[in-house]
């Protein structure tokens, strides 16, 4: 006969405990857009990168590739349980304004410094030969086309050559479901009907209401501008909070910003 007590052991030791273990996805290197948070500038401190100013990395196929915050870039990349090299980038020669450019040249030479990296709590640090931290970055997920306020940053003047947007001017664009791109040309309001089939977009000629403006200087030439580079977009890229229009021999025609960010 078994004795109750040992019975009610056995039974206490037999039965199994679940427990339930949670994965929580951790960005890696590759696959992710990384978001530039701090960079380290002459003085070898890490500095804070401004508002406005968005820089990003995407590490895929051995290349990295992203915005320097004003001109776009890429190099090649190798990578090994934890050490990183990055080969000398190549970019495009905008004329960047402050603060664009204090973080721009950092941002280069922090890359072709880099020899290992490590992420810890969803943050992304690049170091150097002594392991200190040159770049650190945040994890971010594209934006959708649609459905955002774009402010440009950028655009193409047709005279090959891709310029800032006149102080006290604004240009917005916002992508609707209904196939209708709309927006602020920085005087008149405008809309044109827009098709996209994978990273392809075509844009048709804009129709804009016809109010004069005097303010900024020049404000009426760069509208003129502004709608007749929209034609000649052929892809269009999404990195973090930035849009990209470039044309089909991939000459920049905007660059965007999402509002709010």
């Amino acid at each position: 006969m078994v004795n109750a007590r040992f019975l009610g052991m056995l039974i206490l030791w037999a039965a199994p405990v679940l427990v339930l273990a949670i994965e929580v996805d951790k960005p890696a290197l590759e696959g992710a857009t990384w978001r530039l948070a701090s960079v380290a500038h002459a003085d070898g401190q890490l500095h804070t990168v401004p508002n406005g100013v968005e820089a990003t990395a995407s590490f895929a196929n051995g290349l990295v590739s992203g915005s320097g915050g004003c001109n776009r870039y890429t190099a090649s990349y190798t990578v090994d349980a934890g050490k990183l090299t990055i080969g000398l980038a190549a970019s495009t020669m905008m004329a960047c304004p402050e603060p664009q450019t204090a973080v721009e040249q950092p941002f280069m030479a922090a890359l072709a410094a880099t020899m290992a990296y490590k992420i810890e709590d969803g943050q992304l640090s690049l170091l150097d030969t002594k392991g200190q931290k040159i770049a650190t970055f945040k994890a971010w997920q594209p934006m959708a086309l649609q459905g955002v306020t774009w402010r440009a940053t950028v655009y193409n003047n047709g005279r090959d050559a891709a310029v800032s947007l006149i102080d006290g001017s604004e240009i917005t664009a916002t992508f609707g479901s209904d196939g209708l791109l709309s927006g602020s040309a920085g005087c008149n309001h405008y809309r044109a009907a827009y098709v996209t089939e994978g990273s392809s977009i075509t844009i048709q000629a804009p129709a804009a209401t016809r109010k004069a403006c005097s303010s900024p200087e020049g404000v009426m030439r760069q509208e003129s501008e502004y709608l007749k580079a929209l034609t000649t977009a052929a892809t269009y890229a999404i990195q973090g909070r930035q849009l990209e229009l470039r044309t089909a021999g991939d000459a920049l025609v905007a660059l965007f910003q999402a509002s709010g960010g």
